[in-house]
């Protein structure tokens, strides 16, 4: 099903291109900063999965996202929100898993070497997540508006417009009109 020009340009406004490519290089830097985190420390490795998958999960929301932003429909807007909204409750749980483990310590002389690094890693993970938590949420919430308020505003007739003369006229007014007369 195709989307009116006012839901077109309503979804445009917020420049799905724009945002599914940064979600792509976020997804694919977190699935990168993941793989160090999880050659260096075992004892994280759980969490760390999760936010390969969320990475992983980014970059397939951002692609979907630059191709709803080049050719609109009702069902790509759709699957865009539903996906959106799904990667924002990754995010979070993400964000939770990770923020238990700032700052990191060692429990080793083995891990002390790479503290900072791992800190400096999972706080950028962190600031990741919460960015694309953020595009998700503004996606999904223009997406939302486009398929409704822009819709509304393209079928509801203007009363008293000279474009639409017989706007409340009764049945047979309407009649006459069809009939010609």
């Amino acid at each position: 099903m195709s989307l009116y020009a006012s839901q077109i340009k309503a979804f445009k406004r917020a420049e799905p291109k724009t945002l599914g490519a940064i979600e792509i290089i976020i997804g694919v830097l977190t699935v990168i900063l993941s793989s160090v985190v999880y050659k260096l420390h075992y004892h994280i490795q759980r969490e760390i999965i999760i936010l390969i998958i969320n990475g992983a999960q980014l970059v397939i929301t951002g692609v979907v996202l630059v191709h709803t932003g080049r050719k609109p429909t009702k069902c790509l807007v759709l699957t865009t929100i539903v996906l959106q909204l799904l990667t924002a409750a990754f995010d979070i749980v993400g964000f939770g898993l990770m923020a238990r483990h700032i700052p990191f310590r060692g429990e080793s002389y083995y891990y002390r070497d790479t503290e900072f690094l791992v800190n400096g890693i999972l706080g950028t993970l962190i600031g990741f997540l919460v960015l694309a938590c953020i595009i998700g949420l503004v996606v999904s919430l223009f997406g939302v508006y486009a398929l409704s308020v822009s819709a509304i505003k393209e079928l509801t007739p203007i009363p008293h417009s000279t474009a639409n003369q017989y706007y409340g006229a009764g049945v047979q007014a309407q009649n006459m009109i069809h009939a010609g007369n």
